[in-house]
């Protein structure tokens, strides 16, 4: 996958496709897997906005049978399903527990008559055939069991634990680029850092986007038959030249925390957390609500820190103030082993629509159901569409729908989506198990296990293609300063074969060393030296991309 902006500019497309996270890349490669001719670009890398700020679950909708809401239910455990298949190897089982209280709808009886219609209700789970992706049958266990399970919180109340299974991604990050990359196979036309500035009308019909390479300054035009804005919280940005200065979306921020050790032994868990919120007549509020605390590799993330936004996105920050205040909640609903502030090693924070605050409590109301914009019937502009998604879980779906839509907008008759049952790039597994065993078994000599099993876990049915890089490597170290996992071959093979084109690329999101938090200066100087001899940096941009590599473990 190579960066060629004279691509874009080559061909009249069915689509254009602007912002590329995860609604974006899925609706990408849905179009072009029915016949459409595609050009997706994001203002920034692939994934690097809103997608990159994820708690990682692919939730199977077990809050939305609470609802009673069993089409979302169902929906959701059908995703589930799909998103393992699609990408086994980023994709897996996550066992979860909640505490049980009392002996009304959060006790133990009714908890376990829940989880019984869970079950019922979502009897064809399991349809993949991979033992290793099985979601086995939920129950509720003891008081002492659950707070082996849930060490830290208060055992006061606590009559036992409801138990579930839902699914977590190892890479978030690579699971956006995986779509990307699928669609980019498939013949969709794809670059980062290009800023749609505004979108070319002909009348009262939308022919294209105006365009800027972020990268080189250069401006050029992109033509097609439909705009799809999938740009997220930056949808306004797009949508502001089309007619309309009707805002589509209000936006709240999203922040999860990173805490540099493993919590919970070996499940997630929902934690009730005392909270205060000011009202609007000046009086508090004083309640609780649910917060997550997931193990993820040696770490915890746990979220979500929900607040009203009015700025730009662009001006968004980490407040320190607010990694406080989030830290006085977990602490004050997880007593038994606080999190210091020394122990958080890093924050995704990104935004999600709402619907407005709740009035009787403060909180955040976010927006349930995903939406479209059809400029046409809205405000009588043809060619252009907007997108917004609520749930990464589901963005395959709402992107098969998108292509439907386009598709019946364009006049064309679309072959049926496959979306569904096509493996992702590197997830053509049919048994996750069988083939890391296999890769173990197979492993060159001068590697550890954990480096195979990694590579595998991101990589999936392309690791050996770092390894035949890694070959070519000379010397005996092929690790870079820092780390015992990374390969200097990933640097490489991120700037050749991914499009990455800054150090933040490498690091966040194609090898993902620094998700977890600060690597190491020794890590990123390393990477930074083998990226800059592939992209030809001078000294002053390898100091800049170090800076801004390093930036977002800062708060303010």
């Amino acid at each position: 996958m190579k960066r060629n902006l004279d691509l874009l500019t080559n061909e009249t497309f069915d689509l254009i496709i602007v912002g590329a996270g995860i609604y974006g890349a899925a609706t990408a490669l849905d179009a072009v897997q029915r016949g459409l001719s595609v050009a997706i670009v994001d203002q920034g890398d692939f994934g690097s906005g809103t997608s990159a700020n994820s708690l990682k679950i692919v939730h199977g909708g077990l809050r939305y049978l609470q609802q009673l809401d069993i089409k979302r239910f169902r929906e959701s455990v059908r995703e589930r399903r799909i998103m393992m298949h699609l990408a086994p190897h980023l994709i897996h089982p996550l066992p979860c527990v909640m505490p049980t209280c009392g002996f009304m709808m959060k006790g133990p009886l009714v908890m376990t008559a829940g989880l019984l219609v869970n079950d019922v209700l979502s009897a064809d789970r399991n349809r993949l055939g991979d033992p290793e992706k099985t979601i086995p049958a939920g129950k509720v266990v003891s008081a002492k069991e659950c707070l082996r399970l849930v060490p830290g919180i208060d055992p006061k109340g606590v009559n036992g634990g409801a138990c579930w299974t839902d699914a977590q991604m190892y890479s978030s990050e690579r699971l956006v680029l995986a779509f990307v990359k699928s669609a980019v196979a498939g013949g969709a036309r794809a670059a980062n850092y290009v800023r749609a500035s505004g979108v070319i009308r002909k009348e009262d019909r939308v022919v294209g986007v105006r365009a800027e390479d972020r990268i080189a300054g250069d401006r050029f035009e992109i033509r097609g038959h439909m705009v799809i804005n999938t740009a997220g919280a930056w949808v306004d940005d797009i949508n502001g030249f089309s007619g309309s200065d009707t805002p589509q979306i209000q936006l709240s921020t999203a922040m999860n925390l990173i805490v540099n050790r493993r919590l919970l032994p070996e499940t997630a868990a929902g934690i009730y957390a005392p909270f205060t919120n000011v009202l609007t007549n000046g009086s508090r509020y004083r309640g609780r609500h649910v917060l997550f605390m997931t193990p993820w590799r040696d770490k915890t993330i746990i979220g979500t820190y929900h607040l009203p936004y009015n700025g730009h996105p662009n001006d968004m920050k980490v407040m320190e103030s607010e990694v406080q205040d989030f830290l006085s909640e977990i602490n004050a609903g997880y007593p038994g082993e606080p999190v210091q502030r020394k122990e958080v090693t890093g924050y995704y924070k990104g935004f999600l629509p709402m619907e407005g605050l709740n009035p009787k409590t403060g909180e955040v109301v976010l927006k349930k159901h995903y939406g479209f914009t059809d400029y046409e019937k809205k405000y009588g502009v043809k060619g252009l569409l907007s997108v917004i998604g609520v749930k990464y879980t589901t963005a395959r779906d709402v992107a098969r729908k998108t292509v439907d839509l386009a598709g019946s907008k364009l006049g064309r008759k679309l072959a049926k989506s496959i979306s569904h049952r096509v493996p992702l790039a590197g997830g053509d597994i049919v048994l996750f198990d069988e083939f890391l065993n296999g890769a173990l078994r197979t492993k060159p000599a001068d590697l550890p296990e954990r480096v195979i099993q990694r590579l595998v876990m991101l990589y999936g049915t392309e690791y050996p293609g770092i390894l035949d890089l890694a070959g070519e490597i000379r010397g005996k170290d092929k690790t870079v300063s820092g780390s015992a996992e990374l390969l200097k071959a990933e640097i490489i093979h991120a700037v050749r074969n991914e499009m990455a084109v800054t150090l933040s690329d490498i690091v966040h999101r194609r090898t993902d060393a620094g998700s977890a938090g600060h690597p190491g200066d020794d890590l990123l100087s390393e990477c930074a030296k083998i990226a800059a001899r592939e992209l030809n940096w001078s000294k002053s941009q390898v100091s800049k991309e170090l800076a801004d590599a390093a930036s977002v473990y800062r708060t303010w």
